[in-house]
């Protein structure tokens, strides 16, 4: 049996880069963070016994969506492949990052919300903790999720997440400007 194919590809669109791990060629791990991506190869090439993982710098389908995601243009991401690094979550975990999934391009909610909206009132610091250790950013938009008292954290940095969430904002509002002028 073939062993899988397994690619790291980067991507750059205004200010914001990231890394994204392809396991025949659907996307299992994304990360704003350069040292989460190498423990996530080594992650790979420990426990599934990787041993051919390549840069890919030619142009990639994945890539291009997300190059389409920042411009405005791409609002959701297709079904992906069951990640390795999903499984290996918790159950709480893989519940906080369903919730997550949920929420709408342009909205948000707090860590309190998702708490209650999984039964766990109480728990937002717990879903904190699953924000921050979701292996899909972007695709599980975890910087969807705020802090009753503002921005919250950001396995990408507070940066990006203000970045991320202004795009969608202006996106929005400028969707909502078209539709009433039509």
């Amino acid at each position: 049996m073939p062993s899988p194919s397994i690619q790291c590809l980067t991507f750059t669109c205004k200010e914001i880069s990231g890394q994204v791990i392809c396991l025949d060629n659907l996307p299992i791990h994304l990360t704003f963070s350069p040292q989460r991506h190498v423990i996530a190869k080594q992650w790979l090439q420990k426990y599934l016994g990787a041993t051919h993982i390549t840069d890919n710098t030619d142009r990639h389908y994945f890539t291009d969506l997300i190059g389409e995601f920042l411009a405005g243009h791409h609002q959701n991401f297709p079904p992906q492949a069951k990640s390795p690094f999903v499984e290996k979550g918790s159950n709480f975990q893989r519940r906080v990052w369903d919730c997550i999934a949920e929420i709408p391009y342009g909205e948000t909610k707090t860590y309190g919300e998702l708490a209650k909206a999984i039964d766990h009132p109480g728990a937002a610091r717990a879903v904190g903790q699953a924000c921050n250790a979701n292996p899909l950013a972007l695709i599980v938009p975890c910087h969807r999720v705020i802090g009753s008292n503002g921005l919250g954290g950001f396995a990408g940095g507070d940066t990006i997440k203000k970045i991320l969430l202004l795009l969608e904002q202006n996106t929005m509002r400028q969707k909502s400007s078209y539709q009433l002028k039509s």
